[in-house]
């Protein structure tokens, strides 16, 4: 008889789907719930466990585009299943073990409503609900599980499943069941990394481990999608036994009243981590606002960051500034980011970034934001490669992965993900110098090859890992004996290079 699925035997209860050196230990977590602790100590970089996904799907509020229920592949191709209305985009997929178990379930389960005939308006609504009935379709052990995840206690309207509704009789247990699950997904599913090869959805999924662990604004571990979508879960820094293994539930570079807010909204928690509680964020002042006692050069920051109705204070003339017109600040600022768009030449609207300098210093987290979208687009656009790229367009690419790395190890990041798509950037703007300069290659051999080592090493088997990332290692990384000219022919002709491997 197969035991009950509790905390402790966790691990050993999903073997079949989590691939674990068993380093770790769920208990109770000091940041509340339950969390993953370490059983032993892990060094940087080592994997501390992998785990398939129970479901996956969509993300909530995805865009409404046609794309197949089984591999998840957009495209105006995609048609509806002649039993269940499910899109498919081929034969193949119509046909697969999966698609076949779903079209039974739908089938033999759920009666469309009288007179409904609009099967387009019904594809898209199941396009948009495949996750939650995936959980349908689980077996009875692996619904066992599902007892032990924490729910949203957050009561919003499901609006999916009430345009679910509208089209089909569904059983009471099936409504019940699925707002249940849509309270364990909403806190405890992980955006899975999209692939910069082919054309999906972006997709979510529930992953069992790695569910409990908790979030912290400076995460020791990074996570790593592989194409069957397994999730590997890597140390970023030197973790002691007993420690607990933390995940980033928000972009690392928001500030912490960005991140605090946005955790109290989806996850229905607010954040008093170290880093929350450090009004200058470990010395980056992300949050700070310029100071509104002109001529004063000087930063407004929290005074108490952890307080919400905390004054905000001047480090330079010492002012304090209430609250409210700081909450009317941000609301701008808010409304301002939502209007920036990079165009075609990778250039900001200059009238939006005018408006920006009169409210936020250079080290305030949307200019940080903006210059890191300009490091990682610069030469990498289907516009314009790396190659085609002026003299001082590079050099700014260069400078902007510089500061954003400073930025990054700043908050205490080790190798998180953001570090290593950093480092390829820098990697790609100083090969393309030495590609241009034959004469600065010596000058410049070392940085070339550590900077490309060190981002394979952490975006290595990622699903959104830049597709050259093995190549260029291969030949311009520390371990390359060709001659330089040969080093740099990847760049000229990286196809030729990949069909001769």
């Amino acid at each position: 008889m197969t035991r009950p699925a509790t905390l402790e035997n966790l691990p050993l209860y999903f073997s079949s789907n989590v691939k674990s050196t068993f380093k770790v230990v769920i208990t109770n977590s000091p940041l509340g719930g339950r969390g993953l602790f370490a059983r032993e100590r892990i060094n940087k970089g080592s994997l501390i466990f992998t785990n398939e996904p129970t479901v996956y799907g969509p993300r909530a509020n995805c865009e409404v585009k046609k794309f197949c229920s089984n591999c998840f592949h957009i495209s105006d191709l995609c048609y509806p299943c002649g039993k269940c209305y499910a899109y498919v985009c081929s034969d193949i997929c119509n046909g697969s073990s999966d698609h076949i178990k779903l079209c039974s379930f739908i089938c033999n389960n759920w009666r469309l409503k009288n007179n409904w005939d609009k099967i387009e308006k019904t594809s898209l609504v199941l396009a948009r609900m495949i996750i939650y009935v995936q959980f349908l379709l689980l077996s009875e052990k692996q619904r066992d599980l599902l007892g032990l995840f924490q729910r949203s206690q957050i009561k919003d309207t499901f609006e999916e499943l009430n345009k679910l509704q509208c089209i089909y009789y569904l059983p009471e247990q099936h409504v019940e069941f699925l707002n249940i699950v849509e309270s364990i997904i909403k806190i405890n599913s992980f955006r899975i990394s999209h692939s910069l090869i082919g054309n999906k959805i972006e997709l979510r999924g529930l992953y069992p481990l790695s569910s409990f662990m908790n979030h912290s604004c400076i995460p020791n571990t990074r996570n790593v999608f592989t194409s069957n979508y397994l999730m590997t879960v890597f140390a970023t820094k030197d973790i002691e036994k007993g420690d607990e293994i933390t995940s980033c539930y928000t972009g690392l570079l928001w500030c912490s009243p960005a991140r605090r807010y946005q955790l109290y909204k989806s996850k229905n928690f607010w954040c008093f981590c170290t880093r929350c509680n450090d009004n200058t964020e470990m010395g980056t002042k992300l949050s700070a606002l310029k100071c509104f006692n002109k001529p004063c050069i000087g930063n407004l920051l929290p005074k108490n960051p952890l307080d919400l109705q905390t004054k905000w204070f001047c480090n330079s003339c010492k002012i304090f500034v209430p609250y409210t017109k700081i909450n009317m600040i941000q609301s701008v600022l808010g409304s301002l980011v939502g209007t920036l768009r990079l165009d075609d030449e990778i250039r900001l609207e200059n009238n939006i970034l005018q408006r920006l300098t009169i409210f936020i210093p250079y080290s305030n987290h949307v200019f940080v934001d903006i210059r890191l979208r300009l490091a990682i687009k610069l030469g990498f656009t289907d516009d314009v490669s790396i190659k085609e790229l002026s003299e001082s367009r590079l050099e700014l690419k260069e400078s902007l992965c510089r500061g954003t790395l400073r930025t990054v190890a700043a908050l205490g990041a080790g190798d998180a993900h953001l570090r290593g798509l950093l480092l390829y950037h820098l990697h790609a703007a100083l090969a393309e110098r030495a590609r241009r300069s034959p004469d600065q290659y010596e000058e410049l051999k070392s940085e070339i090859e550590i900077t490309i080592e060190q981002a394979y090493n952490i975006l290595q088997g990622d699903i959104s890992a830049p597709p050259d990332l093995e190549l260029r290692r291969q030949y311009l990384g520390p371990g390359c004996d060709k001659p330089q000219e040969e080093r740099f022919f990847i760049l000229d002709s990286p196809d030729k290079v990949t069909n001769t491997l």
